[in-house]
């Protein structure tokens, strides 16, 4: 069994399960659930790709984004395994008698600050929050995010890791993912949206410079069975239906706060989609006339190329006849050559010093 090396540093303290209930935050791995299988435990997974594997399923997950607009919880898958209960959720918010929280430490410093808010609420003055993650994912860092909190104690150093644990000497102020959200007016090509984000969601509060080169070369006019693969909040699908675009849109994403944000997004522009929980485009069935995206490199902090090769070598299956790809990556990545094994002629629509937008058809 092949553990993270935070999980690694967890089972090395084991013995601080032994008091509280527990609840773990975006554990980045589902072998060490199997490590843990006799204590009881409560787990939010922000990030399906974990969730699938710890509920064991192989299937997406797809929402109505009007529905997750009219209510929050419907927005949470749950699965219980052995002692464990698993949930895919953008936040908790009513976990009974917790006492301690875990929170695996994230790539941005503010989803840090949101998740610690998070979870000292849920927890309550006196009880405890902890944080574990690798040194260079910033977790010498996250001493000073949850230091006015209460008091900080290192409990371990390990693997290149750390945990940190903040004893909580103030009753936290009540916590509401709204008061996280922002609504920014984003202007392109003469078209306004506005687009929703949260912290730890891709290019928060700004139009990324490769999403803004990818939509100055799509078509106002696609129509069809859109596909917005990597949404992050929202961005290109809603610009895309704001520009004109009569396409049936579908957002797709790992993140639970990324499909989220999307959801939003649609909604404060009159718009509307279908919401889909996956990693690349397992338990995809469906045919697309258009992919439209600006696919993630990177797993936490580690350039990961998987979800690209995979994603590129499954979207050709997953396109209609004559069906469209419009992409738009760092230019340093390889996406021509992987490219150019699935679609027999891609073309560069255009680049600059960091980016390259391409262009291919089935």
């Amino acid at each position: 069994m092949s553990l993270s090396p935070q999980s690694q540093l967890i089972l090395r303290n084991e013995e601080q399960f032994e008091q509280g209930n527990w609840l773990i935050i975006n554990p980045d791995d589902a072998a060490l659930f199997s490590a843990l299988s006799d204590l009881k435990l409560t787990v939010l997974h922000q990030y399906y790709d974990v969730f699938k594997q710890c509920a064991r399923r192989s299937d997406a997950a797809r929402f109505d984004s009007r529905d997750l607009i009219s209510n929050n919880a419907n927005f949470a898958l749950t699965a219980s395994s052995g002692n464990h209960t698993h949930t895919f959720a953008p936040v908790v918010d009513d976990v009974e008698a917790i006492t301690d929280v875990l929170i695996f430490m994230p790539k941005a410093k503010a989803h840090l600050a949101m998740l610690m808010a998070m979870a000292a609420a849920l927890v309550g003055e006196g009880n405890r929050v902890h944080v574990i993650g690798e040194k260079r994912g910033g977790i010498k860092s996250a001493g000073k995010t949850i230091q006015s909190y209460g008091d900080v104690d290192k409990i371990d150093s390990a693997r290149h890791c750390s945990w940190l644990t903040c004893h909580l000497n103030q009753a936290p102020a009540p916590f509401t993912l709204n008061n996280y959200m922002s609504r920014d007016t984003y202007s392109r090509n003469g078209i306004e949206w506005t687009v929703c984000s949260l912290p730890g969601v891709f290019s928060h509060r700004e139009l990324d410079a490769g999403t803004a080169m990818l939509l100055d070369k799509l078509p106002s006019s696609l129509s069809g069975k859109v596909l917005d693969f990597a949404c992050g909040a929202g961005v290109i699908a809603s610009y895309l239906l704001s520009a004109g675009s009569k396409a049936s849109v579908e957002l797709l994403d790992v993140s639970a706060l990324a499909l989220w944000c999307s959801a939003h997004t649609l909604h404060e522009n009159n718009q509307q989609g279908v919401i889909i929980a996956t990693d690349t485009l397992q338990g995809i069935s469906a045919k697309y006339q258009t992919v439209v995206t600006n696919p993630p490199f990177h797993t936490g902090v580690k350039t990961d190329y998987r979800i690209s090769r995979e994603f590129i070598q499954a979207t050709r299956q997953h396109l209609q006849p004559k069906g469209k790809l419009y992409l738009v990556a760092n230019r340093f990545l390889p996406y021509a050559e992987l490219l150019a094994e699935q679609f027999s002629s891609p073309s560069v629509l255009t680049q600059d010093n960091r980016f390259s937008v391409y262009f291919a058809q089935s």
